[in-house]
């Protein structure tokens, strides 16, 4: 399995630094330039880089324009140092126009239940389970919340997965929530329901740090929109958990991130703690984001259900942009279900976020994948292909479309954009924890003609994408994905992680992805084989912890 584990760091390293091909360059800058000093020297250099033939007499013919750019240059950056501000030249998946639906609906498995008598069993219930115990007034939601606080004051410091606790929120949250119930209003199955939230989205009056030193101690004055409807549904803000830092693999400026099966590894990232708190069964679900693996990778590692839904299907206006094309939210949770509650209770169109998109989520859960096409990518363990048959599904062998060359720029343009004001201000040094800083200093050094051809060549790769999942139900793939992660996040296709109970020896996961908007379809999948493995009632043991 050691294959499928890459690190997100090594595989953006491999992207960027191998496909751009020029190594560090620290020691260059783009700041502070004398534009006489602009040489022809300097642009022949320049060339060389972009692959670029120029003779000296065309160089020369440019030199006088290259020389008045610096402070161009310098005025656009000043302009644009706003976090917020996004380019109106955001992507659109396919269809998206005709989502005009808001229609939603979500009619998980009933799962009756009465209330554990040890706090430990309550804390590793799914969110229908303890949804059915806060309706049927077995537990109070000010009870709940104090035990996942608990739990968070416990083990979150030996899983190093808290950024910090919302507990005078959290508590006032929840006995309003109870109150609520009292009198009669009921919000739905998130009613009472604990939570944490990715320490990239804004939550007023506690800090939004985006794991790195470079903001330490920043406050953001608003609320995220995730924030927002999740309070709307019911749900109780326990805790802001730790990111790798600008949203890059789990090391932040308190460490790393733990693994709850195993200590001795990271959980993995971006959304670090966000998986390793649900594994941990500090909080029944949390909030992540993904733009390259950010919510599949620590779900994988922490054995947690992860769903990264259609590109523009969650609202970002109060999160921490790394890639205005690339970035979603989406839930980390127990089973798939579970992510079907939290992922109906976000969706929908936001003013504030021009990607965002209304759209239609009806979930309902099937007996069986009679007359189902499923893809299968590579050589798969038995034990998902087997499920799968079972259940009726067509298994159809794929070739997935190959990756155009140079789209790894997308991203590393587009976030060394993001951050530039760290460059020019002469913090990028200040974070530590990862490479962002030599991805970014190699970033300035993509032209921008580059950058365009890039896109264009995405547009060919969603049409390949399209092409190959429009007559399928599904695809399955192994583990995270592997290979499929970037290009699907490109492409903004949903997909769901699922554990699967180990046979014999060793962990196994697999995922699946979909056509754009099938997210209820692929949990459906999922949900069938996550009843018959049961392998969300497995625990860590955390006794393990130091």
């Amino acid at each position: 399995m050691s294959e499928l584990l890459i690190d997100r760091a090594d595989l953006l390293k491999t992207m960027i630094l191998g496909v751009v091909g020029i190594g560090p360059v620290a020691s260059l800058a783009t700041t502070g330039t004398d534009q006489e000093a602009i040489t022809v020297e300097d642009l022949r250099s320049f060339a060389k880089v972009a692959g670029l033939k120029m003779s000296d007499e065309e160089l020369n013919r440019v030199l006088a324009g290259v020389r008045a750019n610096p402070s161009v240059f310098s005025a656009s950056r000043k302009a644009a140092e706003d976090y917020s501000l996004t380019p109106p030249s955001f992507y659109r998946v396919p269809g998206a126009e005709s989502q005009k639906s808001t229609k939603v609906r979500v009619e998980p498995t009933k799962m009756p239940c009465k209330r554990p008598a040890s706090d430990e069993d309550l804390a590793f219930l799914t969110v229908v389970e303890l949804g059915h115990l806060i309706r049927t007034k077995q537990i109070s939601s000010l009870n709940l919340t104090k035990v996942f606080l608990d739990r968070l004051k416990t083990f979150g410091p030996k899983l190093v997965c808290v950024a910090s606790l919302t507990e005078e929120l959290a508590l006032k949250q929840a006995a309003a929530a109870d109150e609520e119930l009292s009198k009669g209003k009921y919000r739905g199955l998130l009613h009472g329901i604990p939570y944490g939230i990715k320490d990239l989205f804004a939550t007023k009056g506690y800090p939004t740090q985006w794991g790195t030193e470079a903001f330490r101690g920043q406050v953001i004055d608003l609320d995220a929109t995730v924030v927002h409807k999740l309070r709307d549904a019911g749900a109780i803000l326990v805790a802001k958990l730790s990111l790798g830092a600008l949203a890059m693999n789990d090391n932040w400026y308190e460490g790393r991130t733990k693994n709850p099966w195993n200590p001795t590894e990271g959980s993995s990232g971006s959304s670090a703690g966000s998986a390793s708190a649900v594994a941990a069964g500090l909080v029944p679900f949390a909030i992540g984001t993904e733009t390259s693996g950010s919510i599949m990778s620590p779900s994988m590692r922490c054995r947690v259900t992860g769903l990264r839904p259609t590109f523009g299907s969650v609202s970002r206006h109060g999160a921490m942009c790394l890639s205005w094309t690339m970035d979603k939210v989406g839930p980390i949770a127990r089973t798939a279900e579970d992510a079907a509650l939290v992922f109906a209770s976000l969706i929908g169109r936001d003013t504030a976020d021009i990607s965002s998109l209304d759209r239609s989520f009806e979930y309902k859960p099937l007996r069986d994948l009679n007359g189902m096409k499923i893809g299968v990518v590579g050589n798969q363990s038995q034990e998902p292909t087997e499920l799968l048959r079972s259940l009726g599904a067509e298994l159809i062998e794929i070739k997935v479309p190959s990756l155009p060359p140079g789209l790894s720029n997308i991203l590393a343009v587009e976030s060394a954009a993001m951050f530039d004001r760290l460059l020019q201000e002469g913090r990028l040094d200040m974070v530590k924890e990862n490479d962002w800083a030599t991805y970014w200093r190699t970033a300035r050094f993509v032209p921008a003609v580059e950058y365009v051809h890039a896109e264009r060549l995405r547009t060919r790769l969603i049409e390949s994408y399209e092409a190959m999942l429009k007559p399928l139900d599904a695809l399955l793939a192994a583990s995270s994905g592997g290979a499929l992660i970037y290009p699907s996040n490109l492409t903004g296709h949903p997909q769901i992680h699922i554990p699967l109970r180990p046979e014999g020896t060793g962990y196994r996961s697999f995922s699946l992805f979909g056509n754009y908007f099938q997210e209820a379809k692929l949990i459906a999948i999922a949900n069938l084989i996550q009843r018959k493995t049961e392998f969300f009632r497995l625990r860590p043991d955390l006794s393990k912890l130091q």
